[in-house]
C-alpha cells in the first residue's frame, strides 16, 4: 500500500509543470511551454489573434516548424525524430526562459533526450530561446533547429562544423545581404593555413566555408511555392523572405558522409562504438581533419 502511496505522489509532481505559470502551446510536433507571467514570460504579450496565446510564442513555434518541413521535408536531411540517438522521441519542446536564465544567449540546443515537461509519458528533444526574441527579425528558432537535426545525424560535435553549419542554415528565413564568392574555394581546400583558421573558427566558418562550398558547387536550390505562402506568422508576414537557397544538397550529404566516418572517429579514441563516445572526444580536435576529409569528399564526387 505504502509503495502504491508512493507511485501516485511521483505520478502527480511529475504532471506539475515547471512553475505555477507555465502554460503549452501545441503546433504540430512542436510544443512551445512558456509563462504567462513573471520573469520568464515573453515581453512582447501581444495577441493580435485574440487566441490567448501571446504572437511571440506562436511565431516562434511556426518557424520551427517552417525549418523542419523545408529541411526535413524538402530537402530530406536527416530528421532528428527518427534518429537512432534519440529513441522513442515523439516530440521537440521549446522552453521560453529569461535572458538571465538564458546566461544572456538567445537560444540554445540540446544533444540528449528528455522526459517531456507537457506530458511526461512521452519523450521529447528541446530547445531554449530567450523569452526578448523577436522571430521576425531573429532566426535563432531555425538556427537551433538546424542543431537538432546535426545532433541527430551525426556525434561529431567541433564548434566550427556545428556553429558554422547551423548559421549557414539561418539563410531560409533570414537573407544573407551577400554570398560569399566561391571561385577561390579550391585554395581553401589545399592550404594548411587556411583549413587552421577555418578549424579556430565558429559562426564565422559560415562565410569561410559553408557558403563558398555551396556556391562553387552551383547549390541553387529552391523553396517551393507551396512553403512561401504556407509559412506565415500571425501578423501575415512570411516566414521564407525567398524561394532562393543555396547549399542544402551539399550540406546534407556532407551530413551523411560525416556519419558513415563517427565509428572509425570514435573507434580511434579507444571506444568500442560511437554511443560510448564522451562528449569530450566528439569535439576532439583530432576530429577536424576527418570532418575536413568529408567536405572534401562531397566537393570531389561532385566536381
Amino acid at each position: 500500500m505504502k509503495k502504491i502511496f508512493l507511485m501516485i505522489l511521483l505520478l502527480i509532481f511529475a504532471t506539475v509543470p515547471l512553475t505555477v505559470n507555465a502554460a503549452v502551446y501545441q503546433q504540430g510536433v512542436v510544443y512551445v511551454i512558456y509563462d504567462a507571467t513573471g520573469e520568464n514570460a515573453p515581453k512582447n504579450m501581444t495577441d493580435a489573434n485574440s487566441n490567448g496565446v501571446p504572437d511571440m510564442v506562436e511565431d516562434v513555434a511556426t518557424q520551427v516548424n517552417a525549418a523542419r518541413e523545408l529541411f526535413n521535408g524538402e530537402f530530406n536531411f536527416p530528421d532528428p525524430l527518427k534518429s537512432s540517438r534519440f529513441k522513442n522521441v515523439t516530440c521537440i519542446e521549446v522552453d521560453i526562459l529569461s535572458k538571465t536564465n538564458m546566461k544572456n544567449r538567445n537560444g540554445v540546443a540540446y544533444g540528449g533526450a528528455r522526459k517531456a515537461k507537457h506530458n511526461p509519458a512521452e519523450r521529447a528533444i528541446h530547445i531554449k530561446i530567450a523569452n526578448t526574441l523577436n522571430p521576425h527579425k531573429n532566426s535563432t528558432p531555425a538556427h537551433e533547429y538546424f542543431h537538432l537535426i546535426q545532433y541527430g545525424a551525426t556525434y561529431f560535435r567541433n564548434k566550427w562544423f556545428l556553429e558554422g553549419m547551423a548559421r549557414w542554415s539561418q539563410d531560409a528565413v533570414q537573407k544573407t545581404d551577400k554570398y560569399p564568392d566561391g571561385r577561390n574555394f579550391p585554395q581553401t581546400l589545399n592550404s594548411s593555413a587556411a583549413e587552421n583558421k577555418i578549424f579556430q573558427g565558429s559562426y564565422d566558418t559560415a562565410n569561410s566555408l559553408w557558403y563558398p562550398l555551396a556556391v562553387n558547387m552551383n547549390d541553387k536550390a529552391k523553396i517551393p511555392a507551396r512553403l512561401v505562402n504556407k509559412y506565415r506568422y500571425v501578423d501575415g508576414s512570411r516566414v521564407f523572405h525567398d524561394d532562393v537557397f543555396y547549399g542544402p544538397n551539399v550540406m546534407r550529404e556532407t551530413l551523411n558522409v560525416m556519419k558513415s566516418k563517427e565509428e572509425f572517429a570514435a573507434n580511434s579514441e579507444q571506444y568500442a562504438n560511437v554511443g560510448e563516445w564522451r562528449k569530450k572526444g566528439q569535439r576532439d580536435q583530432r576530429n577536424n581533419k576527418i570532418i575536413m576529409d568529408c567536405v572534401k569528399e562531397v566537393y570531389g564526387s561532385n566536381k
